[in-house]
């Protein structure tokens, strides 16, 4: 009996730009979406100073700028893998509305947390959650560029941006445990993503270049 051929999935370049303009504008718009639950507050007390007000609503600011920053380093990392890919599967474009569906539900339960009297389980378990289904989506669209040549741009090297998603994906499972197993620290378990996002960087470039082929190639 003859082996059963590997399915291989077809590879499309036509389109493609299309599928970078849609990442670009759901992203802005989430990130447009992060600042109404602020926007209200100056309304709410006309005449108010804007230093109380910035007191008064302190959380809700904090969880502003933490979920930009949030948002602006999910799409600098993808950013980064389709600055090295030339086309796509339809594995790889079903994998990255997943992680737009993560990046447009972002703005919720950023809402929920800012609004709520603390920011403990499960408020808090939501709100990481989505950042997990986020950087698991990215790490299956690294691991299925990786994995297929075909949609690789010449002379690019997506090691270092594969391993620093591995990295990002442990840290974030870790953060998530943890706010589900120990709800009284909240949002405190964030902070991994501070070393998480060094070590990531670290190990990507040092493994990735020692691994890579073409010891006179840079990355762009």
């Amino acid at each position: 009996m003859s082996p059963v051929p590997r399915w291989t999935p077809p590879v499309f370049q036509r389109g493609f730009d299309r599928l970078n303009a849609l990442s670009d504008g759901v992203v802005a718009i989430a990130i447009t979406l992060l600042v109404f639950p602020i926007t209200g507050l100056a309304t709410a007390d006309p005449g108010a100073n804007v230093l109380a007000i910035l007191n008064q609503h302190s959380g809700k600011f904090i969880t502003f700028f933490i979920t930009f920053l949030v948002i602006a380093k999910l799409w600098v990392d993808n950013h980064g893998l389709y600055r090295d890919i030339q086309a796509y599967t339809p594995p790889l474009m079903w994998t990255h509305i997943v992680w737009l569906l993560a990046i447009v539900f972002i703005p919720f339960p950023m809402d929920v947390l800012s609004s709520a009297s603390d920011t403990k389980f499960p408020n808090s378990a939501v709100y990481v959650g989505t950042l997990l289904l986020a950087t698991a989506a990215l790490f299956v669209e690294y691991t299925i560029a990786f994995r297929t040549p075909a949609l690789q741009e010449e002379d690019v090297n997506l090691r270092p941006g594969f391993i620093g998603a591995v990295v990002d994906v442990l840290f974030v499972l870790v953060a998530f445990i943890l706010t589900v197993t120990v709800p009284h620290w909240g949002l405190k378990p964030l902070l991994l993503l501070i070393p998480g996002g060094i070590l990531g960087r670290a190990l990507g470039y040092s493994f990735g270049e020692k691994h890579d082929g073409d010891p006179d190639r840079q990355d762009a």
